[in-house]
């Protein structure tokens, strides 16, 4: 008996069992689909960005604190919601309805009277040195921009600037205030009569874009990696109904066992890749970037190194508890360490570091130079699959090894 027959018969039965087959791809799709709805952008390719949530607080009743709030109207980007008073604020905030709250104070516009010209135009060293703080204004942000904290009060900080130097250059030096307005209409003026024809709008991806440029790579390698456990269950059904025990008496090697109890399943590793890859470009609208025929590479090596670790789960566990411990416990801790779980940027270094022992992190690398870069570092993309081959190769020898133990 050769091994292709091994593949064949388990060929024959994988097809039998369909519930499984459909999970594989139904499953990961429908966290995608979930995952999306949460992030608000199921089929949004051509909705409008969300917008950050700025709630204000304003316990000052001067027009000085009406024109902060006018600045922040003039992004776009920003959503303003005001809010009647400072438990308000920080309720919604816990809560979740708003992403930042900025408390502004009732001694603001006393504290902007306070400043003159060079507390504007040297305001790390001047009375503005503590930065809002110093015009009894207060900003927090909430858990979605809880690491960007200071880089929200510092932009905050920029529009209070905006608003309160007009008024304090007024105050103090009315002629300097008055040539500076002359010369800045004078340079919009020329900047009106130099204007060229408008270039050719560049087109930026969309949020939905980003989001599923992530969510499906990264969920594709985690659930590729589930087929861990399809592979400990078959192997393991086999010994307890005596069906391995016939197969080895058969003039097959051990080698050509493994290999012929690999390939079933590697088979379905690519066939659940690629109905996500597709699912992701025609249902999320996902990019496959500018080179995707190095998707090939990336999908092929992926597959041999989860079928590789399953078969090597597969020689080690010995009881139907175990392969729902050791598989699944195995797989969700590499999907942590890896980044399926969370963008890898997102990680301390350390933790990018350590997740490096992961084949599922170098399968991300992969996939984020194709899929999230305008020009991918295709050496990159080589190196990891190169990466991605040897960890099979590893895993394949160790399950060798565990192999002869059970023959």
């Amino acid at each position: 008996m050769t091994f292709w027959k091994i593949t064949k018969k388990d060929l024959r039965l994988l097809a039998r069992d369909k519930r499984t087959l459909f999970g594989l791809v139904a499953l990961p799709l429908f966290f995608i689909t979930i995952l999306g709805i949460s992030a608000g952008q199921l089929f949004t390719a051509k909705e409008k960005a969300k917008r950050i949530r700025v709630g204000v607080v304003n316990e000052d009743t001067s027009s000085l604190s009406s024109n902060l709030i006018g600045e922040v109207l003039k992004l776009d980007a920003l959503e303003l919601i005001e809010l009647s008073d400072r438990s308000e604020g920080k309720e919604r905030l816990a809560d979740g309805k708003v992403d930042v709250v900025a408390f502004i104070g009732p001694r603001f516009h006393e504290k902007v009277d306070e400043l003159d010209t060079a507390d504007i135009i040297f305001a790390e060293t001047g009375k503005l040195s503590s930065g809002l703080r110093s015009l009894d204004v207060e900003v927090q942000s909430g858990a979605f921009l809880a690491s960007a904290a200071e880089v929200v009060e510092q932009l905050v900080f920029a529009f209070a600037l905006r608003a309160i130097a007009p008024e304090v250059m007024r105050a103090h030096d009315p002629k300097l205030a008055l040539k500076l307005f002359v010369q800045a209409k004078r340079s919009a003026h020329d900047r009106e009569e130099s204007e060229t024809p408008a270039a050719e709008p560049v087109i930026t991806k969309s949020r939905s874009d980003v989001i599923y440029e992530y969510l499906v790579p990264s969920y594709t390698v985690m659930f590729v990696f589930f087929i861990v456990n399809l592979m400990a269950r078959s192997l393991l059904g086999e010994r307890e109904t005596g069906t391995l025990t016939r197969l080895l008496i058969g003039p097959v090697t051990g080698t050509g066992m493994m290999v012929g109890k690999t390939i079933p399943f590697f088979v379905i590793s690519l066939a659940q890749t690629l109905l996500l890859l597709v699912a992701g470009k025609f249902l999320f609208h996902m990019s496959w970037g500018e080179s995707p025929w190095m998707l090939v590479p990336v999908i092929v090596s992926t597959s041999l190194a989860a079928t590789a670790l399953g078969l090597l789960v597969a020689t080690v566990v010995r009881t139907d508890s175990q392969v729902t411990a050791y598989s699944t416990f195995l797989v969700l801790i590499m999907a942590g360490m890896s980044g399926c779980l969370m963008p890898r940027s997102w990680q301390p270094e350390l933790m990018q570091q350590l997740g490096l022992v992961t084949p599922q992190a170098w399968a991300l690398i992969a996939y984020e130079h194709l899929l999230g870069r305008d020009v991918p570092n295709l050496h990159v993309v080589w190196s990891s699959c190169a990466t991605l081959i040897a960890f099979a190769l590893a895993f394949f020898a160790v399950a060798g090894w565990r192999f002869r133990a059970l023959e």
